[in-house]
């Protein structure tokens, strides 16, 4: 019993913990609604990127080691990370064109994006910006 114990301790143990370590990113994908799954071209995917903390979406705090994706439908939303900054997203209810979309600061459906954090450029705080997963355009600044 005694050599079940230490081997428990010597390989499950350390590979638990090897896991945890790695798990900085969460995998997981938070939908805004519930219910069956709804067509790409009727949702907008937001990506957290690899600088995103915790972020509190309507009350609820999605933290960053269980969730990387937030799946939005058209809608005014509120994201903030935890005790630092927000950025407020708007998704029409009908396609619009991308001049459109990046004047009004509104995300598009259908489309992938990727919310990233950092410093911003004029302060020196903590911002977040929200750019096109592909091209890489920011659609969404607070910096």
């Amino acid at each position: 019993m005694e050599t079940m114990k230490n081997l428990y301790a010597a390989i499950v143990v350390p590979g638990l913990l090897l896991l945890a370590g790695c798990a900085e990113k969460g995998d997981n994908v938070y939908r805004t609604w519930v219910g069956p799954d709804r067509s790409n071209m009727a949702i907008v995917t937001l990506e957290l990127g690899d600088d995103v903390r915790d972020v509190t979406l309507r009350e609820r705090t999605l933290p960053r080691s269980d969730y990387g994706t937030i799946l939005l439908l058209p809608g005014y939303y509120v994201l903030q990370e935890k005790d630092g900054p927000s950025i407020a997203i708007t998704i029409d209810p009908v396609l619009v064109s991308v001049e459109r979309a990046r004047a009004n600061g509104e995300l598009i459906l259908g489309h992938t994006y990727t919310l990233q954090a950092g410093k911003s450029k004029e302060s020196g705080d903590r911002a977040l910006w929200i750019e096109d997963a592909r091209s890489g355009e920011v659609f969404i600044d607070t910096r």
